[in-house]
């Protein structure tokens, strides 16, 4: 496989293994949420890991389901 196949793949199975934390409606536990974006950080440059974690704890913030207390 290609380096962006194999990443995709990664990615893919991830999202399908911890993506349900993000979609859940019940998934109002900011800990378990900031661990499931823990899970991502791998696939990004350490120097920019941090300002990547806090914007997509901050689109999610954002854009979360309205029977959550995030």
């Amino acid at each position: 496989m290609g380096f962006f196949s194999d990443l995709n793949k990664r990615l893919t199975d991830n999202i399908y293994a911890h993506g349900h934390y993000l979609t859940d409606p019940h998934a109002d536990d900011p800990v378990k949420l900031e661990e499931t974006v823990e899970l991502l950080m791998p696939f990004v440059r350490s120097e920019s890991r941090e300002l990547v974690r806090r914007r997509i704890l901050e689109l999610i913030s954002q854009n979360k389901h309205e029977d959550l207390d995030l």
